[in-house]
Parts: C-alpha cells; sequence; structure tokens
C-alpha cells in the first residue's frame, strides 16, 4: 500500500546501499620540515626525525571507482613516542596485522638502523611490549652546522667570524622511564573512568576525555610526578611533551570574559619547573 512505499522509500534514502566502512594506512617518514605539528601532543616535529601517520580513506562505492569512492584525509603525523597515545591498543590490533614493515607504507625507505624502532614502536601500539627511544636524528639534523655571523668590517681590520654554538637536543624520557609508564598504564587500565577522573581532580589535573586519555595522564604523573602549574597565567597545570621534554601552557576558560583565552607560559621559567609528588585517594 501507499504507506509501506513510503517507508521503503524513506529507508532507501536514509541507508545508502554501497555505503563503506573506513579503511586505515600507517605511514612512516622522515619529517621534510618543522612545519608540521603532532596531532598528539600539538608540538612541533623536528625537520629530519622520524615521524609516524594515520590516514583514513572513506567514501562510497561507484561505478566510476576510485575517483569517487576515496574521500583521503590528509595524514595525521605523530611524534615517534606519540603514536601509541593516538589510539588504543584493540584499535591497532582490528585495523593492522602483525609485520610492521607489510603494514607501514614507507618503512622500506628508513635507514636499516632506524627500522628496528620503528618495528617496536608497532608491537608497543599493540600492547605488545615498551615504547622504545626514538631513533637518533640524521647526522645532517643532529650535527647542524654552527652559524656564522659575520662582524663589521672596520679599516685595518680583518672580517671577523663569530660562531655560534649549535643548539642543544632535548633529552628524552629514558628507557627506564618508559617502561614504569607502560607498567603504570596497564595497572590504571581496570579502573573506571569515575574514579581515573577523581584522582585526576585531586591531583589539581583535567579528567576530562576519553578513558584511553584519562588513563594516559594518570600514568605520567604517577611516574613522573604532576605537572607544575602554568607559572604565567596561574590558572591551569602544564601540559608535558613526552617526545620532546618540553612543557606548555594548554590555555584556559576566563569565567568572566566568558572565553577561552590562550597562554604563552612556561616562558624563561620553564629551566625552575618542579613536579610535585602524585597523590592516590
Amino acid at each position: 500500500d501507499l504507506q509501506a512505499a513510503s517507508s521503503r522509500q524513506i529507508v532507501e534514502v536514509c541507508v545508502p546501499p554501497d555505503s563503506v566502512m573506513p579503511s586505515f594506512t600507517l605511514e612512516v617518514e622522515y619529517a621534510k620540515s618543522n612545519r608540521a605539528a603532532c596531532k598528539q601532543c600539538k608540538d612541533k616535529i623536528e625537520k629530519d626525525t622520524v615521524r609516524l601517520g594515520i590516514k583514513a580513506s572513506t567514501g562510497e562505492a561507484t561505478e566510476e571507482g576510485a575517483s569517487a569512492s576515496h574521500a583521503i584525509e590528509s595524514v595525521r603525523w605523530h611524534h615517534f613516542a606519540c603514536l601509541p597515545r593516538a589510539r588504543g591498543a584493540a584499535w591497532f590490533k582490528k585495523n593492522f596485522g602483525e609485520s610492521a614493515q607489510d603494514i607501514i607504507s614507507g618503512f622500506a625507505e628508513l635507514k636499516a638502523e632506524d627500522q628496528n624502532p620503528v618495528r617496536e614502536l608497532f608491537r608497543a601500539c599493540r600492547g605488545e611490549g615498551a615504547v622504545p627511544p626514538a631513533p637518533a636524528a640524521p647526522a645532517a639534523a643532529a650535527e647542524t652546522p654552527a652559524k656564522k655571523v659575520a662582524g663589521k668590517k672596520r679599516k685595518g681590520d680583518a672580517e671577523a667570524d663569530i660562531t655560534e654554538p649549535p643548539a642543544k637536543k632535548v633529552a628524552v624520557l629514558s628507557p627506564e622511564q618508559q617502561a614504569a609508564i607502560e607498567a603504570a598504564k596497564a595497572a590504571l587500565a581496570s579502573k573506571s573512568a569515575a574514579v581515573l577522573g577523581a584522582l585526576l581532580q585531586k591531583n589539581g589535573l583535567p579528567k576530562a576525555g576519553k578513558k584511553d586519555e584519562l588513563v594516559e595522564r594518570c600514568a605520567e604523573s604517577k611516574v613522573l610526578g604532576v605537572p607544575p602549574e602554568c607559572p604565567t597565567c596561574e590558572k591551569v597545570k602544564l601540559k608535558f611533551a613526552m617526545a620532546t621534554g618540553k612543557f606548555s601552557c594548554p590555555g584556559f576558560f576566563d569565567s568572566e570574559e566568558k572565553r577561552f583565552k590562550r597562554c604563552k607560559g612556561p616562558g624563561d621559567a620553564a629551566a625552575d619547573l618542579q613536579r610535585t609528588a602524585w597523590l592516590e585517594l
């Protein structure tokens, strides 16, 4: 009858018969520049360091094929150590196989000494091991040539060259610290989101986010200590990037002006920052 026909039409419109689930690929490469920011910690990815990305392709299968069926999202790049935090172990197991060299696009183009850390990282993403130390930057990046600044010429004087020392590299977490964080995450994974939120609130940390993010936040602070308050805005706890070893201020909501405000902290006070002990319930 007319009512049944209308129902069928509604179903046909609301549920496209040719819709397909998104598919994911992993990519690895040496960063071409330092312009891209890590999608997990939001800090810049240094040029020539190993970076890994997740790319999703979605769409509808049509007679035209790939041109219509691939709505490809740009690659979401991550620091080496940030990739396992981007998704949970169950997600990596569901969407990818077990062999890094077969799964990760660009793996074969890596230097031989960088391939094994990427293999270990892929295992860590699947929950089968600790996050390994990131591969060392290639010589071109690690040994940045000293910058020369030409001095002013004076009559009878030779041109002066002032050599600036190369910038210091920030130390990353030790293997022991990384292993301790992974062990803490495993222990905290059995707790409910409500308990994790209560732990974070007791330590003055934000309790919003997915459970994986709460576990990560608790584990980091339990092992390394609770991040200090931003000395610039004095409103929120600082955010720590495990890939770079640097603190940054996430900004805060100004209740008087009813808007979110950015903060450039911690600024010059970064060298004097101290974490505090983790408090249990």
